[in-house]
């Protein structure tokens, strides 16, 4: 199992280093993506931002150092991602008209970043929830995608935990009883804590 600690993010700082780019990408897209979504973009502008953010990385990563006494490198990525998805917001609302390509400073923030800034310079309390929240809807989406998790029990699942319908109404629409309801219920929910917990050892949380 990779962690975004160590060697990767030490690979990482040759631009070059294309496995370690492509494991970092495989690791965090989807999660990127998510973040900016529950802040209010739409699925195209979210990708804008994903890539952005890759190009920022690309041009910090060279000279970054990982320190784990400085604290985690997720706060460093969440704080560009968050700086990004705002400035994306900013520019959706016509408030703007810095494109994705503006040119960037040193700090690897555009003029439209640092506009941004002055709605918030780091992410809060809400944004580390909201953080969290993608990692949670990623391995759902995981779990759900998983060809082992037979139709059914996910329909059964998806009825009753995620539209909150009740038991005895989801157990006489798929034929079962209603003690096999809460069994999938909880099988789920399983495999959901430990997807959750492969996800958050992943991305060094």
């Amino acid at each position: 199992m990779h962690s975004t600690r160590g060697s990767l993010l030490e690979r990482m700082r040759s631009p070059t280093a294309e496995q370690a780019w492509t494991e970092f990408y495989q690791m965090y897209w989807a999660v990127i993506v998510r973040y900016a979504q529950k802040l209010g973009l739409d699925e195209t502008s979210a990708h804008d931002v994903l890539q952005e953010t890759m190009v920022a990385l690309l041009r910090q990563m060279p000279t970054f150092h990982y320190d784990p006494k400085k604290g985690k490198f997720r706060n460093f990525l969440l704080t560009i991602v968050h700086r990004k998805t705002l400035a994306a917001l900013r520019r959706a609302g016509g408030r703007g008209e810095e494109s994705l390509d503006a040119t960037v400073g040193d700090d690897g923030l555009s003029h439209a970043d640092k506009l941004a800034d002055e709605l918030a310079t780091l992410p809060g309390k809400a944004s580390e929830e909201s953080w969290r929240a993608s990692i949670q809807d990623e391995a759902l989406r995981r779990v759900r995608e998983d060809p082992t998790v037979a139709g059914r029990t996910w329909q059964v699942f998806d009825a009753y935990v995620l539209k909150q319908r009740a038991v005895g109404e989801v157990a006489k629409q798929f034929g079962v009883k209603e003690n096999a309801v809460y069994q999938i219920k909880n099988r789920i929910i399983r495999r959901l804590q430990r997807e959750v917990e492969k996800l958050t050892t992943e991305l060094g949380e």
